[in-house]
């Protein structure tokens, strides 16, 4: 059989950057639209916003496991396998979605009293958290479409679609922030609404784009006798991996409450940090998910060897751009924070983190690149493994030693941080280079 074509790497970042960039805005359209509300608006949303993330780990999930299956079946040149994946993933997200969205709407008090959000932020912002968190199936939705057209390598179209989705989105917060053509100033309340028309209608669309570009239609066939093996397998490399990033978002959680106790400066000054720094990791997140791509197609034609030098050529490409990204940032980043704020407290407890995010941003790039391309091979428990054990022994315990017990504050946070990714980054790098994964993959 000829070797399998895939895509140049270039061709297949690129969308995705510009994809995860808009996703990355439209995350954070919010936050940078309600500082023309107050600075307690910001740091109401950011104070929630881990939380609303574990949303993203459960669907994501899902969406790797669909992501290494389509590749490693299309690399397989197996068409019927690759409808039965997207048939499944499809239905188990929607699920999940429904169950999470109700977890969200009915606990929601519960969730912000055990992450030690103040109150005067918690009831500002508690129904932008019941409408964005509760009718969270819309996102599951977009976003398993997204992972399968990644996965065909062809994200241009949702690129396009999430284009439409934060123009709406600006629009929706436009009209209930300022006041547009007559519309109440709901403030969060009607940030959240905007957010969950916009994403019900990239929803709609990505579904639409999705099913005409891989030709899917829902079919009862994948689901007579029921799929016990696709599931199985879905289950096997998702679970894991939900493991993983489900155990990082508690233990970011329990950061987020120590930071919580700290006081609403130091929440909107970690909110403003956290936008910046979700903008540096698009980089090496775009990367990291166009070689997973690469690779996933490569070890399910077989050939190993180029999955291995693909992987090591994209981290030092994510090495160089991190570290550049990140110090310009840096080095601008008095004049980037007036951009957000000028009250002198948040400026003083913020400017200060600037050097220290370089330092974590380059050892988080090694996480992001290696741990996707190992997913894609399919050695799915090493990582898991290594994350629960280092996001507790050492992210969250020096967060407390450094950044309360010292008195460091959010200097001392992101330095535990750094910690944590370059403790891990250093045993991803061992484990890509002693080629283990070559026998773990699926098909």
């Amino acid at each position: 059989m000829s070797k399998i074509k895939v895509k140049s790497l270039i061709s297949l970042t690129l969308p995705i950057f510009l994809e995860l960039l808009l996703i990355t805005i439209v995350g954070n359209i919010d936050t940078i639209m309600l500082k023309q509300y107050s600075d307690e608006a910001v740091g109401a949303v950011g104070g929630i916003s881990q939380v609303l993330n574990i949303q993203n780990v459960i669907f994501g999930f899902i969406n790797l496991a669909t992501s290494i299956l389509c590749a490693q079946f299309i690399g397989a040149r197996n068409k019927e396998k690759v409808q039965e994946v997207i048939t499944v993933s499809l239905v188990l997200n929607l699920i999940l979605g429904v169950i999470m969205g109700a977890l969200y709407f009915i606990f929601w008090e519960f969730i912000m009293r055990k992450i030690n959000l103040p109150i005067e932020l918690s009831d500002m912002v508690k129904y932008y958290f019941q409408l964005v968190g509760g009718l969270c199936v819309f996102q599951a939705i977009t976003l398993t479409c997204g992972a399968i057209m990644k996965s065909h390598g062809n994200p241009k179209l949702m690129l396009y679609v999430n284009i439409g989705v934060n123009l709406l989105n600006i629009f929706g917060n436009g009209m209930f922030i300022f006041g547009w053509f007559g519309a109440p100033i709901l403030g969060p309340t009607g940030v959240g609404i905007s957010t969950v028309v916009s994403r019900f209608f990239g929803c709609i669309v990505g579904f639409i784009v999705m099913s005409r570009y891989c030709k899917f239609k829902f079919r009862k066939k994948y689901f007579k006798p029921f799929p016990v093996y696709m599931v199985k397998n879905i289950l096997s490399i998702g679970i894991p991996t939900a493991g993983e990033n489900f155990a990082w978002n508690i233990g970011q959680l329990m950061i987020m409450a120590m930071i919580n106790n700290m006081g609403t400066t130091m929440i909107t000054s970690r909110t403003y940090l956290m936008l910046l720094a979700n903008f540096i990791m698009t980089f090496s997140i775009s990367l990291g998910h166009a070689t997973a791509i690469q690779v996933g197609q490569l070890v399910g034609a077989g050939e190993e060897d180029d999955a291995y030098k693909k992987c090591l050529r994209s981290l030092k490409i994510s090495i160089v751009l991190s570290f550049v990204v990140t110090s310009l940032i840096a080095l601008f980043r008095t004049p980037i924070m007036r951009m957000f704020t000028n009250d002198i407290y948040i400026l003083e407890a913020s400017l200060k983190v600037f050097p220290w995010m370089i330092l974590l941003e380059v050892g988080r790039v090694f996480n992001i690149v290696i741990i996707n391309s190992l997913h894609a091979a399919g050695d799915i428990k090493f990582p898991m493994f290594i994350g629960i054990i280092f996001i507790f022994i050492v992210a969250v315990p020096f967060s407390y030693v450094l950044g309360i017990k010292l008195g460091w504050g959010l200097v001392g946070i992101w330095l535990a941080n750094a910690l944590d990714e370059w403790s891990r980054g250093i045993a991803m790098f061992i484990r890509w280079t002693s080629k283990k994964w070559k026998n773990k993959k699926f098909v």
